[in-house]
């Protein structure tokens, strides 16, 4: 929608809610270097020459698989990104940029650093998508200097949208289409590939959060909304209003307190159900967030097995992007209780980068496949993980089905099988659906088939009436039948 910049004001306009995809409380966000165009500080608007943008074909749109991809990228390519990406005092770390494209990170949100084209410049080296935050992350934005910061980053090849809005309340939709269509009413005609970017409350966020993002002290819902402004009219009114391109979500599945480890959250499963229900209605995708590092007593920093798990089973549910929460450790992170994250404020690595690095592998072996699919149900063989109230946690029924296309019956101890029409063949993605033990699947077929399985970023052909394949600790596989 084209809207005529004069018709806002300022502060009506930008919603820039960085403040962190903690999942309940909102923390105080670092303060933030002015709005301005690191290396140029020219003022117009005339794109920079020969852009490199990836050209698609044109049989391939969003609506083809429901999907989105960033502009540098092709439609093949899942979206891997991570929050919190760069700080500004990293804007000029070259090494900070490889690394993420050496972890398999191809998407960085931004939050602190403004609108840098040196960073931008730093993510086309290498192959990154860039999300930039112009400005104060609370908002308080001036026009003018809004159009200015994005004259010329708009137009580069690794721009890839803005981060708008992160866990907003429902008081806050109305806001961020009109920062969409101011943001929209700034760029180029006929851009492709690029998104303002905003991120859903998981449903353990309390009734307040919900509608007005924090607790305020005093502060109390509408008569008529007390009690009863509950997740599914969040989504709801969020999917109407706001209309996105992308459903981005937050559920930390180790929310859960360290003393309870072992265990996940008994809503888990059912948040990524209802935004994997709502995207599958719009024709658009989910991104599914995965949490790094540890918040508190409350979320801890996963480890390998557990941060598999949460990304496996995301992908199993038809996710098709992969969020990490977070980057760069914040300068008061550890003063807050977070620890972990792939990067110390210094950018140097830490051990959750690795984990990471081994998690994104393995999306990069099957995410041509998982793009250009379509969720069609999940299969449950054997028990599922225990939430934390000592009960077996629960898929609600409108996922599951029975069968699908060539699949007979399967064995296993705790195995999470996605079903997918890719282009009319029928693949799964398949989850161990046990964040601390092993297990071995053997799925059976109606006949002899043929096909292939990618497991640790291996592809292997098979063939047969039935397939054995033996799984660490949350550790996902494809498998296609051709």
């Amino acid at each position: 929608m084209k809207l005529k910049i004069a018709a806002f004001t300022l502060t009506a306009m930008m919603l820039l809610f960085c403040a962190g995809c903690g999942g309940t409380e909102s923390n105080p966000a670092p303060s933030t270097d002015d709005l301005s165009i690191n290396g140029n500080t020219s003022s117009t608007d005339d794109p920079p020459k020969n852009p490199t943008i990836i050209t698609q074909p044109v049989e391939v749109t969003n609506e083809t698989y429901g999907s989105f991809w960033l502009r540098c990228h092709d439609y093949k390519t899942m979206p891997v990104g991570v929050y919190n990406a760069v700080t500004s005092g990293l804007v000029n770390n070259a090494a900070l940029y490889s690394s993420y494209k050496e972890a398999g990170v191809n998407m960085l949100i931004g939050c602190w650093e403004g609108v840098s084209l040196d960073a931008l410049n730093l993510c086309a080296d290498n192959g990154l998508g860039y999300f930039v935050s112009p400005g104060n992350p609370d908002g308080n934005f001036d026009q003018n200097a809004l159009a200015v910061g994005l004259a010329q980053a708009k137009y580069h090849e690794a721009f890839c949208g803005v981060t708008v809005a992160d866990e907003p309340g429902r008081v806050h939709f109305d806001q961020i289409v009109e920062t969409q269509d101011f943001l929209d009413s700034i760029m180029p005609e006929m851009t492709t590939g690029t998104l303002w970017w905003s991120n859903l409350f998981p449903n353990y966020a309390k009734y307040r959060q919900l509608y007005y993002r924090t607790y305020v002290t005093g502060q109390k819902l509408p008569a008529e909304m007390n009690g009863v402004y509950k997740y599914d009219r969040y989504l709801s009114e969020y999917m109407e209003i706001c209309k996105p391109k992308v459903l981005s979500f937050d559920n930390y599945g180790f929310h859960v307190g360290i003393a309870n480890r072992g265990k996940v959250r008994n809503d888990y499963f059912e948040n990524i159900s209802v935004c994997r229900s709502a995207a599958l209605e719009a024709n658009i995708p989910f991104w599914h967030f995965v949490q790094d590092c540890q918040f508190g007593d409350d979320v801890f920093a996963p480890d390998l097995g557990e941060l598999l798990w949460a990304v496996n089973t995301g992908l199993s549910f038809g996710a098709k992007g992969i969020e990490y929460f977070t980057g760069v450790a914040v300068p008061d992170f550890e003063s807050m209780g977070y620890k972990g994250a792939m990067f110390t404020g210094a950018g140097e690595r830490t051990e959750v980068y690795n984990l990471v690095k081994t998690a994104n592998t393995q999306i990069a072996a099957v995410d041509e496949v998982l793009m250009c699919s379509k969720s069609k149900g999940l299969i449950v063989v054997g028990g599922m993980p225990t939430g934390k109230d000592g009960n077996a946690t629960k898929i609600p029924e409108g996922d599951l089905i029975e069968t699908y296309g060539e699949y007979k019956s399967a064995t296993a101890a705790h195995i999470l099988i996605g079903c997918f029409d890719y282009n009319g063949k029928t693949a799964f993605y398949v989850t161990n659906n046990s964040i601390s033990e092993g297990d071995t699947l053997t799925i059976s077929f109606n006949s002899s088939v043929g096909g292939y399985t990618v497991q640790k970023a291996v592809k292997t052909p098979f063939t047969g009436s039935s397939l054995e394949l033996t799984f660490g600790a949350g550790e996902g596989a494809l498998i296609v039948l051709e």
